[in-house]
């Protein structure tokens, strides 16, 4: 079974229990809203998606092996 790891950044690690990142096994590809939504991540706020260091957006599929990276809007100053 194909697996990806996604490393969770800021208030999304509520997603994972507190852990930094997290494997995720599934079936067949799907896509990384796919994958968010079965973490319970809210993809409507999320705002950077890396897959294997490329930036990509929501509807990017994967297959398995994958590294992704999701990172929330972020203010500051």
């Amino acid at each position: 079974m194909p697996s990806v790891t996604v490393n969770l950044y800021a208030g999304f690690r509520e997603h994972s229990g507190g852990r930094p990142s997290v494997t995720v096994s599934f079936e067949s590809e799907m896509s990384i809203e796919q994958l968010l939504n079965q973490l319970g991540v809210p993809v409507e706020e999320v705002r950077i998606i890396f897959c294997n260091n490329r930036l990509v957006d929501a509807s990017h599929t994967v297959a398995g092996g994958e590294s992704i990276g999701v990172f929330p809007a972020v203010g500051g100053g």
